[in-house]
């Protein structure tokens, strides 16, 4: 009678490990992720902590300001880093900006910057692509608007 117990139990056992999915593959990834740093040029103070970097589905999009994620950059100074998680694949257009006097408009001593070439008054936005399970890496110098 011990036997068949101790038999049962191994089974249950044997059971449960297999139904708990242990060694069951991880499911491929859906998403990816933007990340980077944005950084002043040389010779420009500022503190670039709490930047809104944003990436924006298309160019129209970018011009109207069509966010589709941001997220506030962390650091302190002239260089701060972010990462925006859980971006669908495809093809994207990013920017930065420090409200420096929260008007919620840009203006004269704003931080700005974009993934391309930051030139004032036309900046050169690059498009780039996010694949899914994959970081896309976008480095980005910021101004101070004029």
């Amino acid at each position: 009678m011990k036997k068949a117990w101790l038999l049962i139990c191994v089974l249950l056992f044997a059971v449960l490990m297999v139904s708990c999915g242990g060694d069951e593959p991880e499911p491929p990834p859906t998403t990816g992720t933007v990340s980077g740093t944005i950084a002043l040029q040389a010779g420009v103070s500022g503190d670039l902590n709490n930047t809104r970097v944003a990436i924006y589905s298309s160019y129209d999009d970018w011009a109207n300001d069509r966010v589709l994620k941001y997220i506030a950059a962390s650091g302190s100074g002239s260089s701060a880093t972010f990462s925006i998680t859980t971006v669908t694949p495809g093809t994207y257009y990013l920017d930065a900006w420090k409200d420096v006097d929260n008007s919620g408009t840009w203006n004269t001593d704003d931080l700005f910057g974009v993934y391309g070439t930051t030139q004032w008054p036309t900046p050169t936005l690059s498009p780039f692509s996010v694949a899914a399970g994959e970081t896309f890496t976008a480095n980005v110098t910021m101004i101070v608007l004029p």
